[in-house]
């Protein structure tokens, strides 16, 4: 069975990389701000993300995501929220007139298999809503770990993440990334600091591979920072 699935991963991946593909860099950044109001089940969740493209040449993105939660237990949790996700376009007087609006489930839960090791997996529901196309349906598995170095404050973190729709968007501007099956996936590698017990910042190189359907598919190299606060 693992040998199955490694020989389908690997056709997949080579298919991938041999498909004809554009490379990008970009550097995004996450300001994150966490609170269980002192203790209690209840949760709230705001992230701020500015993202380049291009080559770090050009602005590409805003994404503000404040989301509600609730402990189902100390592992286990619920949320609900929403995304703006702003495409900015510099040629158009109304700069972030072709935004995204997404609405999204989540299921996380959060284990530490040692005191050091600190697993997450993240399961993200989102009915994605276009300005220029229908509603389409996208589903988010992540899996996190962060290693914390022993006699430090120092940490290690890795996180895969795959994007699936279950829709197409056929006839509309977003047909070439909109269709059933994988949509992206991305790898992200850091190291992190925790700068007080409240606040961690972590950087790293993340791959984002962006699945096209009759269109190049997109390599995009990231240098990905975050900054995390948590009261």
């Amino acid at each position: 069975m693992y040998k199955i699935s490694a020989l389908v991963f690997f056709l997949f991946f080579s298919s991938a990389v041999c498909a004809d593909s554009n490379d990008d860099s970009s550097i995004w950044l996450s300001n994150t701000y966490q609170t269980d109001f002192g203790g209690s089940n209840y949760l709230a969740f705001l992230e701020l993300a500015p993202r380049s493209k291009n080559d770090n040449q050009d602005f590409s993105q805003l994404l503000i995501r404040p989301i509600v939660g609730y402990k189902l237990t100390q592992e286990l949790q619920l949320w609900l929220g929403y995304t703006w996700h702003g495409e900015y376009n510099d040629s158009s007087s109304i700069k972030f007139d072709n935004a995204t609006h997404d609405i999204m489930q989540q299921l996380q839960w959060i284990h530490n298999f040692t005191p050091e090791l600190n697993f997450q997996y993240r399961l993200r529901f989102e009915e994605r809503f276009f300005v220029d196309a229908d509603v389409a349906y996208r589903v988010r598995h992540r899996f996190r770990f962060v290693y914390s170095i022993p006699d430090s404050k120092a940490y290690l973190i890795a996180l895969d993440e795959l994007f699936v729709y279950f829709n197409s968007l056929n006839n509309s501007p977003r047909e070439t990334s909109v269709q059933p099956g994988i949509n992206q996936n991305r790898s992200y590698t850091g190291i992190g600091y925790k700068l007080t017990p409240q606040i961690n910042v972590d950087t790293g190189y993340q791959l984002q591979y962006v699945n096209n359907f009759g269109a190049p598919d997109v390599f995009n190299h990231v240098w990905f920072t975050n900054l995390n606060f948590t009261f």
